[in-house]
């Protein structure tokens, strides 16, 4: 269950959008707003922000800054570790429908076979991995017959480094639970505030 929920094609939802990409940059704003001593003092001065108490970030904005960060760990371990090929392709599908013209000449599809007998780069291929070379020298290729082999490449691409699709997907599920605490925390202060006896008048 865990190697399928962090295959890179399943993580490429969050990953390749705008979101993800824009929480890399909080924890530098972060620093800047939140930890910074001279921001925090001028508040402290010639502000109300912090009334009678030590000016420190709320719990709830600690929590939305931490969120945050965890998941732009996980969208930055997505952008480096993620293949290529995966980034642009959301299935199999897609990819065969895209490329199987590129891969029908003869000197791409040498390559496509090369690039399957490799695996990847951290993970060799498997000894029972089949086997798509085909009998005799084959000039004319069939864009259609190109289909298990392109799969295959796909599928060697969308469970590779595991460690890193693992590691993205923890940072992403904290990432959300984090972001909800402050959520469900402001909703239940809402429905306590709200004066219910109005509504049966």
């Amino acid at each position: 269950m865990l190697d399928h929920r962090s295959r890179w094609s399943v993580l490429r939802r969050l990953g390749n959008s705008r979101v993800a990409s824009a929480t890399i940059v909080v924890p530098l704003v972060g620093y800047l707003l939140l930890f910074n001593a001279q921001i925090v003092q001028y508040l402290s001065i010639h502000t109300e922000f912090c009334g009678q108490t030590e000016c420190v970030p709320s719990v709830r904005l600690l929590l939305l800054y931490l969120g945050a960060c965890s998941i732009a760990t996980g969208a930055a371990l997505y952008g480096i570790r993620c293949p290529s090929l995966i980034k642009k392709y959301d299935s199999a599908a897609a990819f065969f429908d895209a490329e199987k013209a590129y891969f029908s000449q003869p000197r791409n599809h040498d390559y496509l076979l090369k690039l399957i007998r490799l695996g990847t780069e951290t993970e060799p291929l498997a000894n029972d991995a089949p086997d798509f070379s085909y009998k005799g020298a084959i000039r004319d290729i069939d864009p259609n017959c190109l289909a298990d082999p392109m799969g295959e490449l796909y599928r060697l691409l969308n469970v590779s480094r595991s460690k890193s699709r693992v590691a993205a997907l923890v940072a992403y599920c904290l990432g959300i639970l984090l972001l909800l605490i402050p959520s469900a925390i402001t909703f239940g202060q809402v429905l306590a505030s709200f004066d219910w006896s109005s509504l049966a008048s």
